[in-house]
This record gives structure tokens, sequence and C-alpha cells, in this order.
């Protein structure tokens, strides 16, 4: 007879990943008609449980529910400087639209609701509820189906058997003691690692404990799934020393306090100077680059939108501003840099030097308008409007993470590779716990590649039980 398990497959984690891993396998297990033992394990407990996912707007970059934007795979490569798994990508592509329609036929709308981003050159769909609406639903989906989900416990460590497959899991439960669980097959879905200090100073440097998570999702990623991976011999992918970086108000406790109206104002820092080129291009395609600059090379890690009243002329501008803390006031410039402590004499003198080099044209808030600054150090390419109607307006803002990019190397069905390309049999990595991204973010594509390969490597994750354990009858 086959081996005695305590679970067939168990899936870690418990965010948009995870349970669409759960669902899968519970789905294809029905399907063939065979009793296969599914957990989930989720370090955290049911009130928080889903990581990042749960908080996260889930913004989809397709066109439809059934077609994927424009430039899809081109803009993919492009953004990681061709380093992204093209093969990867095109299977991402391929199999989102029919990826959404199943998770809408659980029970999850999608629709084009407002997002942040005032100005877009790739359009977001995004589910009703956000992240937690698929959490919710695909994992009350899974339990439906047999799925067991055992919160407050951390798995820690990989066994292998003789062969080097995967067969069993040690799991640190509440209160520190361990157990030991025999496995057939387990799918890594517990995210990045933004919310362990260590690995973020190993890897992405110093002062990385000082960048907050985007959400405090963020801080149950503490990167062992990764590591448990490495230590068996896993290859890795994505880039480790960096991250999806998003603008945020420090002051705000909220998840994804972002301030994204920055674009038709200035942005400068703690000496009141610009750094920047605020009006470059859409929000959604500078809004990352911004964030790292504002980490990367400025004093304090901190900048400050300055602007004035014509901020609540734009309409929908609440949209851009998700902060929860109001805007610090000031009848004059240099009340304003007292308030927020800049030097004044030097932020007077850098919005003097703005306005006047703000150029003649008509200014349109929703698309780049290519109304310049120019002669300044550095020019302004859209949105270039004279800040002089008080009282004026300043916002804080820091780089968050929102999620590491390094991972590890998977192939199309989520198989966690070896360093010799292999396959580890009976392991599966999905979501951030995989390794994609390079350099820039190719935004609306997280929570997507999360769904498509969660699904995936949940159906082939039976496949593989059920061969195994016909091998060993």
């Amino acid at each position: 007879m086959g081996r005695e398990v305590d679970y067939d497959i168990v899936v870690i984690g418990c965010g948009v990943a995870g349970t669409a891993s759960a669902l899968s396998a519970a789905e294809a297990a029905k399907k063939a008609d065979k009793s296969i033992r599914i957990a989930i394990l989720e370090r955290a407990d049911f009130d928080h449980r889903g990581g990042n996912s749960r908080w996260t707007a889930s913004y989809m970059r397709m066109k439809n529910l059934d077609e994927v934007a424009d430039n899809f795979v081109e803009d993919m490569m492009a953004f990681s400087d061709n380093y992204s798994d093209r093969e990867y990508i095109e299977t991402l592509a391929h199999n989102a639209g029919s990826t959404l329609r199943w998770v809408e036929e659980k029970g999850v709308e999608f629709d084009y609701l407002p997002t942040m981003f005032l100005t877009a050159s790739r359009p977001r769909l995004l589910p009703v509820g956000g992240g937690r609406a698929i959490v919710d639903t695909l994992s009350r989906r899974a339990g439906g189906l047999g799925v067991e989900i055992i919160y407050e416990a951390t798995a820690w460590k990989l066994l292998l058997d003789e062969e080097g497959a995967v067969n069993g899991l040690n799991v640190r439960v509440k209160g520190g003691t361990s157990l030991q669980l025999k496995v057939g097959a387990v799918v890594l879905a517990s995210g990045g690692f933004q919310g362990n200090q260590e690995m973020m100073a190993q890897y992405v440097g110093r002062d990385a404990h000082k960048i907050r998570t985007v959400a405090e999702g963020g801080l149950f990623n503490k990167g062992e799934g990764i590591r448990m991976a490495m230590e068996i011999g896993s290859k890795t992918a994505g880039q480790f020393d960096s991250f999806h970086a998003e603008p945020v108000d420090p002051r705000s406790k909220r998840e994804e306090a972002a301030v994204m109206t920055f674009p038709y104002f200035i942005l400068v820092d703690q000496n009141g100077k610009r750094f920047v080129d605020e009006g470059v291009t859409t929000i959604d395609e500078q809004y990352e680059e911004v964030a790292r600059k504002i980490f990367y090379d400025l004093p304090g890690h901190v900048a400050y939108m300055i602007g004035d009243q014509k901020m609540y002329e734009i309409p929908n501008y609440e949209r851009a501003v998700e902060t929860d803390k109001p805007a610090i006031v000031a009848a004059t410039l240099e009340e304003l840099a007292e308030k927020i402590g800049v030097p004044a004499d030097q932020l007077a003198a850098t919005v003097k030097e703005y306005n006047a080099a703000v150029q003649p044209g008509e200014f349109h808030w929703d698309k780049k308008d290519g109304k310049q600054a120019v002669g300044i150090t550095p020019p302004k390419s859209n949105w270039a409007i004279p800040i002089d109607k008080a009282p004026y307006i300043a916002y804080p803002i820091v780089c968050s993470n929102v999620f590491t990019n390094g991972g590890l190397a998977t192939d199309t069905f989520g198989r966690v590779l070896s360093q010799d390309d292999d396959a580890i049999p009976g392991l599966y990595a999905v979501g951030e716990t995989a390794g994609l991204y390079y350099g820039k973010y190719p935004g609306g594509t997280s929570v997507l590649r999360g769904l498509v390969f969660g699904r995936r490597a949940g159906a082939h994750a039976v496949s593989y039980v059920m061969e195994s354990k016909k091998l060993e009858v």
C-alpha cells in the first residue's frame, strides 16, 4: 500500500495564491473522484488571514475579463530588462482570462472601479471587495470541498524522502511547539520576505528595516517559504535586492495610505529642493520609481508634496489621496516650511523658481498635457501649473514595501526547480514566494499571477500525488 500521510497536499499561506491552489486541488480531486486530503496552513489567526492579498485592491492588468491589456507580455519583459521568464509570462497572459472567469464563477464580481490612478497608461480591472473578497470566496469554496484551514501554524522546514521528494513538513504552532506532518506535496504560497528585517537587510540593504510594509498583512510574510526551499537546493528567480514600492503618508497607520497627486505639484526633499520630474509620465507608470528614489536618494528617506488650493479643483482628487491624515496647511510658504521642518528661504526660492519656469499651455488633469516647466533642474514634463493659490498644502511621503521581488524559480506549473532546472518532486511555489520581477513592476500583474499559477499548481499537485500513490501501491 501507499505510505500513510497526514495530508496529501499542504498549501502554506491563505492569500489569493494559496486559496486558489487549495480550491483548484480540491476541484481536481473531486473531478478524479479521489479522496485527497488537503490543508492550508496560515500563520495568522482567522481575523488577520490572507497576508498581503487581504489588504490589496487587487488591480488586474486586463482590458476586460477575458483579455489582458495590450502589449502585456512585451511590457512585462521590457520592465524587467528581459530578465523575467518569458515562458512564465506568456503562460500568465494565456491563462489570465480563463482564470478570472473561474474566480467569477465562484462568486467574485469584477468591475472597472475607480482607482487611485487619475492618469493611467494601462486599464485596471478590479474585484468588487478587493483581495479580501477573493480570499474569503475561494477559501469558503475550498472549505465546502473538504479543505481544512489550520490557523496560527507556521511551516519552518521541508523534509525529503531518500529520493529527494518532499514528504514532510515541520510546523510550529501557537505556543512555540513544533509538530511533524507527513505530506504528499507542498505548495508554498507564503508571500515574500518584507516582514523579515534580517532578510530585508541581507538582500535590500542598509536601512531596509525603515521601509514600512504597505499594509499590516506584509508583516506576516517572513520569508520561510523561500528559505525552506533554498535549504533543499532550489533555484531562485526575481531581483532579491528590490521590491515593489509605493509612495505613502508616514503619518497614517491605514493600509496603502498612498499620495498620488504629486504629478500636479512639486516634490521637495528635507532641504526644500526638488529632486525629480514629477510629471514625467502617467502616475501608474512612475509612482514606483519616485517612491524608490525617496528611499534610496533622499536625506531621512522622506519627501514632501508642496501644492496649493488647485488640488481641490482636480476632479476625483480624493481617489488619489488615500491617506486618512489631512494635508498640512499654511497661509504662506514660509509658514508651511516651518510646519514640515524644511528651510523656509529654500522652499520659497524653489517654488518661485518653479513658478517662473512654468510654460503657457492648457492644463489637462486626466492625460499627459505637455504643459512643461523648463530651464530648471530637474525640468517638469507635464501638468506644470504655478503654485500660487494660498493656503498652501503639504503631504509628507515615504517609500513603502508592497512586496519583495526575490523568490523561487518555478516552471509554468508552479513546480519549484533545482539549481539544475529539474522540478523538485512534490514542491510548488506560487504568488510572491515565486520570484518573477526585476527592475520596474508592471502594475496589475501580481494578484493575477497568484491566481493563475495557484490554480495551475493545485491541479498539478493532485496529478502528482495520484501518480506517486499509484507507484507505491
